[in-house]
């Protein structure tokens, strides 16, 4: 059976070195700039190439571990950012003023970015959101919380269903393994909602502790759906990320009374083997104000996924796609994707091309054929 496929063509404009920022204008660029500085408390960086076409891309990233440098400059960045300034398009990203699971941040630093952009340059003939990641799901609350502002959206291997739903998968992972690998994550009587107080899990515990027993690890993968290789740095990411979402939850939000954990081992001793967890009401309401997706859309969203992620599964965008069927507005949603093996491993020649689509959906009206990206 022949699958579906996009088949893009890339566009050819280039974009010119960077220069100092000009004075307030709504001209076109006759040469690139590059504009740094901080809004409201969020550092930023807007390009905007030679030859400008009016158009604008506002970016919002991903997870970042609490106290990671602002790189905009680096290469994996660079060459990203040029997928969209190579089509004419200004290109801006905040880096919020707070790291972690910083969704509402986000949103609200990514919007403060755009406001400053038309207030400095002018209002952009056109205007896409688009993000990694966490940054998916920032996009996802951009378009649906102001369409009137944007023309349509790119989440890319994002999270696109509720936190509080995307989350526990990463929970029930963490509570899996501490149960196949006791007292490697923590040895606190009060199990995982105690790591905020506890040391940090170390990496490398993890790593040894996989190693001596790799057959834990290969259930622990097949019941997740993963790659065995996979899980000790999954496990260390997903407990750095639950520390510091009790931290600024305030507790824990999730609730594992009521789970059967099946495909461990022994089916009962599992079941009677893994701790169980109440949730903290405050923490539940915290993640569900940051952010749960209503699927309600007025402007065409393409979400692109690789084929293998393990940190967020591709099934997110059939998740999204629900709720959309759900909110009647499934005719504003497509999906597509890469044939990668990683988390957001997509090429700027794949991801230009996915844009392609969106502007020419947004242009047309005409809902591009989902299946494979090959640019």
């Amino acid at each position: 059976m022949r699958s579906h496929r996009l088949l893009f063509a890339l566009l050819a404009l280039s974009a010119g070195c960077a220069s100092a920022p000009p004075a307030v204008s709504t001209s076109r660029a006759a040469q690139a700039v590059t504009d740094s500085g901080t809004v409201a408390g969020a550092p930023y960086r807007i390009d905007i190439p030679a030859g400008w076409n009016g158009g604008l891309v506002m970016y919002a990233h991903g997870y970042e571990i609490v106290g990671t440098a602002f790189e905009p400059a680096a290469p994996r960045h660079a060459g990203f950012r040029e997928a969209f300034t190579s089509r004419g398009f200004a290109f801006a990203q905040s880096w919020y003023r707070a790291q972690g699971w910083a969704v509402r941040e986000g949103i609200e630093d990514t919007e403060a970015l755009r406001r400053h952009f038309v207030r400095r340059y002018g209002r952009p003939d056109t205007t896409f959101v688009t993000g990694h990641s966490m940054g998916g799901l920032i996009t996802l609350a951009t378009i649906e919380g102001r369409p009137a502002q944007y023309h349509g959206a790119l989440p890319l291997c994002g999270v696109l269903s509720p936190t509080l739903e995307a989350m526990r998968t990463m929970f029930d992972l963490l509570v899996s393994f501490d149960y196949l690998y006791p007292g490697v994550l923590t040895t606190s009587p009060r199990g995982l909602v105690d790591l905020p107080a506890a040391p940090a899990p170390g990496r490398d515990a993890i790593v040894a502790a996989v190693r001596a027993h790799p057959e834990r690890a290969e259930a622990l993968a097949n019941r997740y759906a993963l790659q065995p290789r996979s899980i000790p740095g999954l496990v260390w990411f997903f407990a750095t990320i639950l520390r510091e979402l009790e931290e600024r939850a305030g507790g824990n939000p999730f609730d594992n009374r009521g789970t059967v954990y099946r495909g461990l081992g022994d089916d009962t001793a599992s079941a009677r083997g893994v701790r169980r967890y109440a949730p903290d009401p405050a923490a539940v309401q915290y993640l569900r104000s940051r952010y749960t997706p209503t699927g309600r859309i007025a402007d065409p969203v393409l979400a692109v996924h690789t084929t293998y992620d393990a940190t967020v599964p591709p099934e997110q965008m059939d998740r999204y796609r629900t709720l959309a069927q759900l909110a009647g507005t499934e005719d504003r949603f497509a999906a597509a994707y890469v044939v990668a093996d990683g988390h957001c491993n997509f090429t700027p020649a794949q991801v230009g091309a996915a844009f392609d689509a969106l502007r020419a959906w947004a242009a047309t009206g005409r809902r591009p054929a989902e299946g494979e990206i090959i640019p």
